[in-house]
């Protein structure tokens, strides 16, 4: 997928990202597909089923808001998710031919679920997807009813990402680099690539509970408390790598917990 227009840096770095993500999320897929081709159409989205979605195999579709011509989705794009999970949806039009896989919603579902790190690579697909929109739609001014999106971010080594005793408004997302985790100036913990945090302060409403601290130079994705329980709502897939990553940081704390029981037994 290419933006129309130009666009800032971080939107080039997060497009980057998001091809990347796609290609690795369906770079096994052999579910069943139907193979078609289609010709000029205002709305390509009118000749797909109601539960198919499409993964785009040569040519170019061209996503139109409002009359305007806003971006272009190529070959290996998805189209049309939103549509096969009941969310509104983009005008996408054809003006030459372009070739489409169609592939049933369920099949795609059970593709997804059906590999813990497809699991994985679809969340992070989701929020860099969300990302992705919210610093479009902040380059270009466009005027939405929703909290202001706070996007992709670099952080420097050093530089603390999360407060212990700050209000929690904010899921992260570390996508590169890696954090250290402190209470009361202790290290208790840490974040590696990848690793969804913040979220337990943000669903239980309390402050939070820790410091965060950049080890290293790190790119985040920070999303808005409002957008992130939406999207786990609609994407209980969230959820599953919220567990992994809980569970691994509980069993940290206790291997740390017993190791000093043992220093001053």
């Amino acid at each position: 997928m290419f933006f129309l227009g130009k666009i800032p840096e971080e939107v080039e770095l997060l497009l980057q990202r998001f091809q990347t993500l796609n290609q690795k999320l369906m770079s096994d897929f052999d579910g069943e597909s139907v193979r078609q081709t289609f010709h000029h159409k205002e709305q390509i989205l009118d000749l797909f089923g109601k539960e198919q979605l499409g993964r785009i195999e040569s040519g170019l579709i061209t996503a139109v808001s409002k009359g305007v011509e806003v971006a272009c989705f190529e070959a290996g794009d998805l189209i049309g998710l939103s549509r096969v999970f009941g969310l509104p949806y983009s005008e996408l039009k054809v003006d030459e031919p372009v070739e489409v896989s169609l592939i049933h919603r369920d099949k795609f579902v059970d593709y997804v679920n059906g590999d813990p790190l497809r699991q994985h690579r679809w969340s992070n697909y989701l929020l860099t997807n969300l990302a992705l929109y919210q610093q479009v739609l902040a380059h270009f001014h466009v005027q939405v009813q929703v909290q202001t999106p706070k996007g992709f971010q670099t952080i420097r080594a050093g530089d603390v990402i999360i407060h212990e005793g700050d209000v929690a408004d904010t899921v992260y997302q570390l996508m590169s680099g890696s954090a250290d985790v402190t209470v009361n100036n202790v290290l208790v913990g840490e974040v590696l690539n990848g690793e969804i945090f913040g979220a337990m302060a943000v669903f239980t409403g309390e402050k939070r509970n820790a410091t965060v601290t950049a080890r290293e130079n790190c790119q985040l994705l920070a999303i808005p408390k409002a957008q992130f329980v939406d999207l786990v709502r609609a994407q209980p897939e969230t959820a599953i790598t919220l567990l992994d990553n809980m569970s691994r940081r509980i069993m940290a704390l206790n291997e740390q917990v017993s190791r000093q029981q043992i220093q001053t037994a």
